[in-house]
């Protein structure tokens, strides 16, 4: 029996601990702060470069964003998960204007 080709990317390369901690940093002042969006925006830059870097898929570093965003013991001194989600989705949109250099 034949099987078919795999046709999915290679996986990329991981991104460095640093970035990834940088972000973390940024993520947690964002949640503490609530609209401190400009060390976020660089920190979401730096992440980006690096993505690009290693020729990820914008989804890839989708799914690396919100595993770094879920794990942060921060998200729990939100009241809602509504407002969980509403900062979710702006920290999204920053991420993706980064990567595409909007």
């Amino acid at each position: 029996m034949m099987m078919a080709p795999d046709w999915s990317p290679p996986p990329p390369q991981p991104l460095p601990s640093e970035t990834l901690e940088s972000v973390r940093r940024a993520l947690t002042a964002f949640l503490q702060n609530g609209q401190d969006a400009d060390s976020l925006r660089g920190a979401l830059r730096e992440l980006s470069e690096a993505a690009r870097e290693r020729d990820m898929h914008p989804e890839q570093l989708l799914v690396v964003l919100k595993d770094l965003w879920y794990a942060l013991p921060a998200l729990d001194s939100l009241p809602t998960a509504e407002q969980q989600t509403r900062l979710l989705q702006k920290v999204v949109t920053l991420c993706i204007k980064e990567f595409y250099g909007a």
